[in-house]
C-alpha cells in the first residue's frame, strides 16, 4: 500500500514538473512576443521622429533664408 502512495506521488510531481515546464513556455512565448512588439513600437517611433526632424529642418532652412532675404532687402535698401 505504500507503494500505491509513493507510486501516487511520483506521478503527481511529473504531472507538476509538466505544468510548470508548460507554464514556462508559455510565459517564455508571451514575454517574446511583447518584446518584439515593443521593439517594432520603437523602431517605428525613431523613425517618425527622424521624419519630424527632417521635416522641421527644412522648414527652419527655408524660413530662416526667407528672413536673411528680407534682412538683405532691407539693409541694401537703406544704404541706397
Amino acid at each position: 500500500m505504500k507503494n500505491l502512495d509513493i507510486d501516487d506521488l511520483y506521478d503527481q510531481v511529473e504531472k507538476l514538473r509538466d505544468n510548470v515546464h508548460q507554464l514556462s513556455q508559455r510565459v517564455g512565448k508571451s514575454a517574446s512576443r511583447q518584446y518584439g512588439r515593443a521593439r517594432d513600437y520603437a523602431s517605428e517611433a525613431a523613425q517618425e521622429a527622424e521624419e519630424l526632424m527632417k521635416d522641421n529642418l527644412a522648414a527652419s532652412f527655408v524660413l530662416a533664408l526667407g528672413i536673411g532675404v528680407v534682412i538683405g532687402y532691407l539693409i541694401r535698401r537703406s544704404t541706397d
